[in-house]
């Protein structure tokens, strides 16, 4: 498989994941009102929607039609592609640790956490925290390597299709 296929198939499959952040991250914007906290959490989801959706575009009308693209669009790609790196590498860190922590230090925690937490009901169990905290962290693994290998296609798509930037410029 070329680097464009791998390309078009990751940015089909991060276009889901970039709708609903971008609805989480509506919600994440009216929790910020209230706690400032957040801002930068939905700074980053923000930053993951738009970069997505400019990869999309990028790809669909610059690259699939030849159609030259403003170089705005080469800069919202850029800038919130570095964003998204470091949301990908968060992703993955958190996921590795997860997957290297003992079950018995897992448990720890999350019965240390769970003490701490009111009127949790009971069907909420630890081993049902435990087998969500690492389907978590299959997902953020997956979606991890998706984003980090998107942005570095994406990349050097970019310089490969530098000219489409050129001829937009020019007008």
């Amino acid at each position: 498989m070329n680097q464009l296929t791998i390309f078009r198939i990751l940015s089909f499959v991060l276009i889901p994941f970039a709708a609903l952040f971008g609805l989480l991250d509506i919600l994440i914007i009216l929790s910020a009102l209230a706690n400032p906290a957040f801002l930068l959490f939905a700074f980053i989801l923000a930053a993951f929607v738009i970069y997505t959706f400019a990869s999309l575009k990028f790809l669909t009308k610059g690259i699939d039609i030849s159609r030259p693209c403003k170089p705005s669009l080469r800069d919202w790609i850029r800038v919130n592609a570095y964003v998204s790196t470091f949301m990908g590498v968060t992703f993955l860190m958190n996921a590795l640790s997860i997957f290297f922590t003992s079950d018995v230090i897992l448990r720890q925690y999350l019965s240390h956490f769970l003490e701490t937490q009111p009127n949790v009901p009971t069907i909420l169990t630890l081993d049902l925290f435990l087998t969500i905290m690492k389907g978590m962290a299959w997902f953020m693994f997956v979606l991890s390597l998706a984003l980090l290998t998107h942005i570095q296609l994406n990349f050097r798509l970019l310089k490969k299709y530098r000219f489409l930037f050129e001829a937009a410029g020019q007008e």
